[in-house]
């Protein structure tokens, strides 16, 4: 774990805010130097605090409206398996987010797809073709509350 100090999570809630911010309005705004704020920020990069710079899309308006969750679970639970499955959700784009988690399911997929034609054809791919799958149950988002990618300080 990387230890963090008020100033640290202080630049961390302002750049999950707005990664744009310039330098100089992020420093002013957390009482800082530009420079010392530039190494601050190099350092948060340097150390993996801050893993990447993305821009959050809105998937409706390019097109995958569709939103689903998805939970699954494996007839097997060993390495290879684990690993088949996990390398066909990175190949397929519309999976945006998977986990392996403990309880009454082995994992759940979050996807953003085009309609229900694209879907099916999901489906057929990840679940229906792999024997490991014994189950899956998927719940379309009909309305998204609170979305935040954003860790918590």
């Amino acid at each position: 774990m990387v230890e963090l100090d008020q100033i640290d999570t202080k630049i961390l809630r302002l750049l999950q805010e707005n990664a744009d911010i310039p330098n100089a309005d992020l420093a002013g705004k957390i009482g800082l130097s530009p420079s010392a704020c530039l190494r601050r920020v190099a350092k948060l990069r340097e150390t993996g605090v801050i893993l990447k710079t993305v821009a959050v899309v809105d998937p409706a308006l390019v097109g995958r409206p569709l939103t689903a969750v998805i939970n699954l679970e494996f007839h097997r639970h060993g390495n290879q398996y684990r690993r088949d499955f996990i390398r066909k959700t990175r190949e397929l784009a519309a999976v945006r987010q998977c986990y392996l988690v403990t309880g009454e399911v082995t994992g759940v997929l979050i996807l953003h797809m085009q309609d229900m034609a694209e879907y099916t054809a999901l489906c057929d791919t990840l679940f229906d073709a792999d024997e490991n799958v014994v189950w899956y149950r998927t719940y379309i988002v009909t309305e998204t509350l609170k979305h935040d990618q954003g860790v918590a300080f």
